[in-house]
């Protein structure tokens, strides 16, 4: 009965982040539509260029901390806090160090002065999205998942503001679209510092965890050193950049490799996976990460279970949804941008093998969220990035688009067989198999 009821509540709760997530889906896919139809395809594949490398930028300076929050609230509770003040001291420095750094690379790289003026206007992007998300690891922990998902919209909603206007502007530029999504950013990230102001013992209530016997000695804890911060969160680090690259490291090398243009047509079709990613970001990501740090450190039997139930659900959506997209995604992409976006259709057809993997690669990775694994899940994604970048490089510069998309549905394989590996052998070792039920553990 105790499962049944733990399903049930878990519904409940995921499903205002679901929506959320599939409206931030929505409201980014109009986004494209609008942008898509307003700008040319060299713009368009130039925007996509920029948002890649500003996306990258956005996880090393992140170093991970939203990941770290989660992992050290599920330990400690309140004792997390001294961990959280270091937290911020540390990206005080570390961001804009990395801003130096990536500039000094970009102004030795590149040559064009439009793209370089899109990055620096998209720039801000970049602390907003670190603002964002460590406002978003606070929610969770507190488990306010309504905030929540109102959070995971606003960046979305803002720029689809952007996209009107242009698509309703008489003469639409790739200038106007990078100012406005400046503006936007600045808006938010006034607003997620307001929100992090809360981030106090006294104001913050963490979310399944009981009143402290003595929380005055926990939280009279001197900081931790920068070095034990940095033990902690360089795999969480490491697994949010290269998340990030191994992503997009494709549409940047087709628009340098081979043209703006064709950049656009992928970054096109890669727009709608990205949407049906959002399906097992919302169940692992958003809803069930501190919970999985929770029930590894507290109820064993319950963390198995959910972890097998995770994998086989995630297996039979990822089928469905792969076949779905084989059979429609041409016609879909047809419907929205036209013959303008031709190419993209055929392109979406062959990348749809990538969500299955997708949706089993995120089950399989939930054993490797707690404890000394994060270093595991690490090597796995150090190891797909090594394979999807090198393989992209080759690929392109042989075979062009088609070269892109092989090499990403290769780099989706290897991080999948690289998680299935390190869980099954260092993790779950012998209970990985035996006794599989699709029922919750019951207390």
């Amino acid at each position: 009965m105790t499962g049944t009821v733990d399903i049930r509540a878990g519904i409940k709760t995921i499903v205002p982040i679901f929506m959320s997530l599939a409206g931030s889906g929505f409201l980014a896919f109009l986004t494209q539509v609008l942008l898509g139809q307003s700008l040319t395809v060299e713009e368009f594949g130039l925007l996509s260029m920029a948002m890649s490398i500003v996306v990258i930028m956005s996880g090393v300076i992140g170093f991970g901390m939203p990941s770290v929050w989660l992992l050290i609230f599920g330990q400690e509770g309140l004792g997390g806090f001294p961990w959280i003040r270091r937290s911020f001291k540390f990206l005080a420095l570390w961001g804009p160090l990395v801003l130096m750094i990536a500039w000094v690379i970009l102004l030795g790289v590149y040559d064009d002065p439009r793209l370089l003026e899109t990055i620096g206007w998209l720039q801000v992007m970049v602390v907003m999205q670190v603002l964002v998300e460590l406002l978003i690891a606070k929610l969770q922990v507190e488990a306010r998942y309504g905030v929540l998902s109102i959070w995971q919209i606003l960046p979305h909603l803002g720029r689809l503001i952007v996209a009107v206007e242009i698509y309703l502007s008489t003469a639409p530029t790739l200038e106007i679209v990078v100012k406005g999504y400046g503006i936007v950013s600045a808006f938010l990230i006034v607003a997620s510092g307001v929100g992090l102001l809360s981030l106090t013992p006294t104001r913050m209530r963490l979310s399944g965890y009981t009143s402290e016997k003595d929380p005055a000695q926990k939280l009279s804890r001197d900081d931790p050193s920068f070095k034990a911060l940095l033990n902690l969160a360089w795999p969480y680090a490491g697994s949010a950049a290269l998340a990030m690259l191994y992503g997009r490291a494709d549409i940047v090398l087709l628009a340098a490799l081979v043209s703006p243009s064709a950049a656009g047509q992928f970054a096109m079709a890669a727009t709608f996976l990205l949407v049906v990613f959002l399906i097992p970001q919302a169940i692992y990501q958003k809803f069930l990460s501190p919970k999985i740090h929770r029930w590894y450190y507290g109820d064993w039997p319950k963390f198995l279970s959910v972890y097998r139930l995770g994998c086989a659900v995630m297996t039979m959506l990822g089928v469905g949804c792969t076949v779905t997209m084989y059979l429609w995604g041409a016609s879909l992409v047809s419907v929205f941008f036209g013959d303008k976006y031709g190419q993209s259709g055929h392109i979406l057809s062959l990348l749809s093998a990538c969500i299955v993997l997708r949706f089993v690669s995120s089950s399989v990775e939930s054993a490797l969220m707690s404890r000394e694994f994060g270093k595991y899940r690490l090597y796995c994604q150090v190891m797909s990035t090594c394979i999807g970048v090198s393989s992209a490089y080759v690929l392109i510069v042989h075979y062009g688009i088609t070269g892109a998309i092989w090499s990403r549905i290769i780099t989706e394989c290897s991080l999948l067989v690289g998680y299935v590996y390190v869980s099954s052998r260092y993790v779950l070792g012998e209970h990985i198999w035996p006794s599989w039920s699709l029922k919750l553990h019951q207390e």
